[in-house]
């Protein structure tokens, strides 16, 4: 107990020591203040060590009286606006003060500490050699015994480097999104959850397009369907990826859009406060994907036109062979006719010096020599690689070509195409002029007489070793009479006047056969209306068309 008494005693006699010597432009007003002890569980902490904290402090700090009259300023305060402590004691506060901050702020200010509440805020500030800074000021009232606001202490930051720094950061953050968003493709930041981090407006315009849908989902499952796998699964740098092209389907009726693709990995620091020591990184997709769907249908109009101006030369040619063919064909009948009237006449052993034989003899020879010639005129098909095809790319070109044909007579197309398809071996615009051929028939089918319902459905699907498409229509059918008839020369069973001599189907069948395949007219009983035709192509090619690959 006297050991405490003594502690007492001798910071007693220090704090004496203290207010009877104290530091130089210290103001009376504070003696009081700092007079009162502050109690600890070891006695009484001493004035000084207040004092000195403050004057040490790296914050600007200053008190005034309830008039903003400057009583006290540390060295920092000193430091930040280039006047002594000797020229600010006494002086008001607002010899600081610069007449661009609003007068709003100042009233701001004090309408808190009228009602003895801090304020904090930003000033614009002007030092004794006249240059501006920006001034993070926090003001509290000090109360007195009685409640009553006796000082105010003002604690002071420059922030006019990090504000600058802030609006740097601003602007370049600004001027990249300005640049993003008038960039004429899509651009979009995901992270590894596919959540879109940054997305600019062209990537918002087509979620619009999308209606609901998120851009970023459609987009990265496209990808995954190109590329194979999940994309942000990996999260690493051999995922990244060049001018994938993707297909998506915007809402009803608006369409198709293509887009080329490149994506990249970049990292990004971790914001959270527990990595601050640490540096982690997290991981981001930037997406780049332009636009290409006019590209595309150009493409596709191109290779249409190709294709159609191919399928026309075949056309051309199929109907060369048709005519040259029928030519033969009934040409023949005669000459069969006349080679066993020759026949008849050599058994019954008559002169050869007859005039009739040797007519007759004479005839049969230059009937044979028309038919040679007219086989050597028939004309050769091009020459066509082998290759792997795909039946449901030789349906869509088929029916982009026939499109103008179906529109002029309103037939309606419904398409049930197998996702997996795979391919066959053969020669791609012999298939597609085979296909073409069982369209036309299908809807020559659907001019005819009576029919009101004009509808072609087309399907493909993969069966036992075979690929399969099959192609019905709502026409009048074909009775089962005429199943197999049908795919002999000139054979026709339309009541409508044709303009062609009846060699389309014999034509599809021959192609069918040297690709291994076959065509077959559905019975009636096996279907409901109209008339189904069923073409099957192995997937295991003929020995002759491997052979024309490894040629």
């Amino acid at each position: 107990m006297a050991r405490q008494e003594n502690h007492k005693e001798r910071m007693a006699e220090a704090l004496g020591a203290f207010l009877a010597a104290p530091p130089s432009g210290m103001p009376l007003e504070l003696f009081e203040a700092f007079g009162r002890m502050v109690q600890t569980e070891d006695g009484v902490l001493p004035p000084r060590v207040f004092l000195e904290a403050v004057e040490q402090s790296p914050v600007a700090i200053s008190i005034t009286n309830t008039a903003a009259n400057i009583l006290y300023a540390n060295s920092a305060f000193e430091r930040m606006t280039g006047y002594s402590s000797a020229e600010l004691i006494g002086k008001n506060q607002s010899i600081l003060s610069y007449k661009v901050t609003p007068v709003e702020v100042y009233q701001d200010l004090w309408a808190h500490l009228t009602e003895q509440k801090p304020w904090n805020g930003v000033l614009i500030n002007r030092r004794k050699d006249g240059t501006r800074y920006l001034a993070d000021l926090t003001v509290a009232p000090v109360l007195g015994m009685g409640g009553e606001t006796s000082y105010y202490l003002a604690m002071h930051r420059d922030v006019t480097d990090v504000h600058e720094l802030e609006q740097q950061v601003r602007n370049q953050k600004v001027l990249i999104e300005s640049v993003v968003d008038m960039a004429p493709v899509l651009i979009a930041l995901l992270n590894t959850r596919g959540e879109v981090v940054l997305g600019n407006q062209a990537y918002k315009e087509l979620s619009c397009s999308l209606q609901g849908r998120e851009p970023s989902q459609v987009m990265m499952y496209a990808l995954s369907e190109v590329l194979g796998g999940d994309i942000l699964d990996a999260g690493d740098s051999s995922r990244n990826f060049l001018n994938a092209e993707i297909q998506i389907e915007l809402a009803e009726s608006a369409g198709l859009k293509w887009f080329s693709c490149s994506g990249i990995w970049v990292d990004e620091s971790d914001i959270a406060v527990d990595n601050y020591f640490e540096n982690e990184k997290g991981r981001c997709l930037l997406l780049v994907a332009n636009d290409v769907t006019q590209q595309k249908q150009q493409q596709e109009q191109v290779r249409t036109n190709a294709m159609r101006a191919l399928m026309a030369e075949q056309q051309l040619v199929y109907g060369m062979r048709e005519t040259l063919s029928g030519a033969i064909f009934q040409l023949q009948g005669p000459l069969n006719m006349l080679t066993a009237a020759l026949a008849i006449l050599k058994r019954r052993g008559e002169d050869r010096s007859d005039p009739l034989q040797t007519a007759l003899q004479e005839v049969l020879h230059i009937g044979e020599t028309v038919v040679a010639n007219l086989n050597t005129a028939l004309p050769r098909q091009r020459k066509e690689a082998v290759q792997p095809i795909n039946l449901n790319e030789v349906v869509r070109e088929v029916l982009s070509v026939a499109t103008d044909r179906l529109l002029a007579q309103g037939v309606q197309v419904d398409l049930s195409l197998s996702a997996l398809l795979p391919p066959v071996l053969g020669h791609r615009y012999e298939l597609c002029s085979l296909v073409k051929q069982l369209v036309d028939n299908a809807i020559d089918a659907l001019g005819e007489p009576g029919v009101t319902r004009r509808e072609i459905m087309l399907a493909t699907q993969v069966s036992d070793d075979f690929v399969e498409v099959t192609i019905r229509d709502t026409g009048p059918g074909m009775p089962d009479m005429y199943r197999f008839k049908a795919f002999e020369p000139f054979f026709s069973g339309w009541k409508q006047s044709k303009s062609k001599a009846g060699m389309g189907l014999t034509i599809a069948l021959e192609v069918a056969k040297y690709h291994g395949g076959s065509i077959e007219i559905v019975p009636e009983n096996q279907h409901r209306l109209g008339c189904l035709v069923r073409l099957c192509l192995p997937l295991q090619a003929p020995r002759h068309l491997i052979d024309e690959m490894t040629e």
